[in-house]
């Protein structure tokens, strides 16, 4: 089991068996593809990186990762709703009297990629299921 903390609030987040048939009867999806989601956007961004520092090689890194950002935006919603149904489902494996998806995402009122809630779940996650 381990600790996150969204906008201040902490969560236990697990996982175990029962979690790969948990994701599917909450989100009607398996979690590897989720998963699937999180691996191409990060394989997606680090190519993106790569190939504009090769053709620009002038630019510093924030200016590089400003272009990224840009270009990741095609992603991102597809990212959102992955990583949230991953965080959602291992809370929701520590503990399933867990208010409603739905209702945690209500209480996400700053969203920002670069949470690290978000790699903390995204580890814990690869780190059980693949």
């Amino acid at each position: 089991m381990k600790q996150i903390v969204i906008e201040g609030n902490s969560y236990d987040i697990d996982c175990n068996g029962l979690t790969y048939i948990l994701h599917k009867r909450l989100f009607n999806r398996g979690i590897m593809q989720d998963i699937r989601i999180l691996q191409n956007y990060i394989i997606t961004q680090t190519i993106k990186f790569n190939e504009i520092k090769s053709k620009f090689p002038k630019l510093s890194d924030a200016e590089i990762d400003s272009q990224v950002d840009n270009f990741m935006n095609n992603y991102i919603d597809d990212f959102i709703e992955a990583i949230t149904r991953i965080a959602y489902v291992l809370m929701y494996t520590a503990n399933d009297k867990i208010k409603s998806y739905d209702d945690f995402l209500r209480s996400i009122k700053n969203f920002k990629i670069d949470d690290d809630w978000i790699v903390e779940v995204t580890e814990f996650a690869v780190d059980c299921f693949c």
